[in-house]
């Protein structure tokens, strides 16, 4: 029998003891992490891998569902909460099964068993038809769909720790990526300016005192950055 690897991520301690009372009974369940919250579960994937989570889903600052939006879309997900209105939403995310609090033994088994089927399962081979990359756009992904996002209507980004956000002229997106993985994606008109900017060189209006104006935005140019920037800033100057 196959060992499953596990995870539980919920922010109540007594919550988070009951899962893990119910996997310790379980022989092909193998628990690798407990979280308490959204953030400690993207730390631990950044250099960890699991086959299955158990995902609370009202928790402070980002939900269960925020959180699943922002995994890779083959990620086996139980979600567990309180509240039985959340559970026609978890399952549009693909969800194993979704579990009420206080969690018995007897349901848990039915859901770890739904869920060992799936990976009992052959998969598939797929081939993948190889196209161009465009220079153009690129897909973000944002909840439950993929956002088409043109380069161009791009007009800077902001970087928040692990996440970036995208901010055109109508719109932000947030997503699950740092600055620098994202910048190396990103076309020539787009540069530096800080720590926590890039910007779309072709929505400058002006720029004065070290700032950079796009739209009602005033954005910092930071030392570091300045000579680079205006570098490339002087290739258009009249």
């Amino acid at each position: 029998m196959s060992v499953i690897t596990c995870l539980i991520v919920d922010d109540e301690p007594n919550a988070v003891q009951l899962l893990e009372d119910h996997i310790r009974k379980v022989p092909f369940l193998q628990l690798k992490a407990k979280c308490y919250d959204a953030f400690e579960v993207l730390e631990f994937l950044k250099t960890d891998t699991v086959q299955l989570i158990f995902m609370d889903i009202n928790m402070p600052q980002l939900s269960g569902m925020d959180l699943a939006a922002m995994l890779p879309r083959d990620q086996h997900i139980i979600f567990s909460t309180a509240y039985a209105n959340y559970a026609l939403e978890g399952y549009e995310y693909n969800a194993v099964d979704y579990l009420l609090k206080p969690v018995t033994f007897k349901r848990f088994m039915q859901a770890v068993n739904k869920a060992q089927s799936l990976f009992a399962q052959p998969r598939q081979e797929t081939v993948v038809k190889e196209v161009p990359v465009s220079a153009d756009y690129i897909f973000v992904k944002s909840g439950k769909q993929l956002i088409k996002v043109e380069y161009d209507k791009v007009l800077y980004l902001e970087a928040l720790k692990e996440y970036v956000n995208i901010v055109t002229a109508d719109s932000k997106m947030m997503i699950y990526k740092r600055m620098k993985e994202l910048e190396e994606q990103l076309p020539a008109n787009f540069v530096r300016i800080h720590n926590s900017y890039i910007v779309n060189i072709d929505h400058i209006q002006h720029i004065a005192d070290n700032q950079v104006v796009i739209g009602k935005n005033k954005l910092p140019v930071s030392a570091s950055y300045k000579e680079a920037f205006l570098q490339l800033v002087n290739k258009k100057l009249l």
